[in-house]
């Protein structure tokens, strides 16, 4: 059957875009890669975004470099300029909000590295929700003062500590937020490219805890 999505490659906003094919009026969705980069995976969630009516980009934070490597990957992510990643996101969300079929509303979810940029995002530029998998405090955590929108939090069991601390953190300073973690499942589980990693029965229980999550602040 033909698909219901247009995909395109973004250079005023360098990175990744996918839509729905019907002209209309949508809600947009930031996706925030992991340390690997702009990789298949990200494009692919990118995709599912786009097919559950969402204008969703996915900014290319490495600037064309993606590796599978883990330690290049980390020297990637420790190299990576966060306020300068800050600014790269503000730009895609001007990008999304100035879309000729945006309905003005607009999150941010991210994914390891790109799961601390969303609430780092959030800190600096109101959104309608942020979402974190496995994503740590900003760094420094009073910039947690400034946020204004409702956080959804996502980690496995092995990342407790950090999914509490997160938590803590919000509270304290009377922030909206939801923390979920998967018994069992482990940092990246919801990449369903990494075998090792992937658990399908918290990735598939955490995609409807986002889909309500985006509804419910919509």
């Amino acid at each position: 059957m033909p698909d219901t999505i247009v995909t395109e490659d973004v250079h005023l906003v360098s990175g990744y875009m996918a839509r729905p094919i019907e002209n209309g009026s949508y809600p947009s969705i930031i996706i925030l890669q992991e340390w690997w980069g702009l990789d298949e995976h990200i494009r692919d969630v990118t995709r599912r975004f786009a097919r559950e009516g969402y204008l969703a980009l996915a900014p290319d934070l490495y600037h064309g470099s993606i590796t599978d490597d883990p330690e290049q990957a980390r020297s990637m992510s420790s190299g990576l300029d966060r306020s300068r990643a800050t600014r790269d996101v503000i730009s895609g969300i001007d990008h999304l909000l100035n879309h000729d079929m945006s309905n003005g509303k607009i999150y941010t979810i991210g994914y390891c590295m790109g799961g601390g940029i969303s609430i780092l995002v959030a800190c600096n530029r109101k959104v309608n929700g942020a979402i974190v998998y496995y994503g740590g405090l900003p760094n420094p955590e009073d910039q947690l003062d400034n946020l204004q929108s409702p956080v959804l939090g996502i980690f496995g069991s092995d990342e407790t500590d950090r999914a509490t601390s997160l938590e803590n953190a919000l509270k304290a300073r009377g922030k909206e937020s939801d923390i979920h973690i998967y018994e069992g499942a482990q940092h990246a589980f919801f990449n369903d490219s990494w075998e090792e990693r992937y658990d399908s029965e918290a990735s598939s229980d955490s995609w409807v805890k986002v889909l309500n999550f985006l509804n419910k602040n919509s």
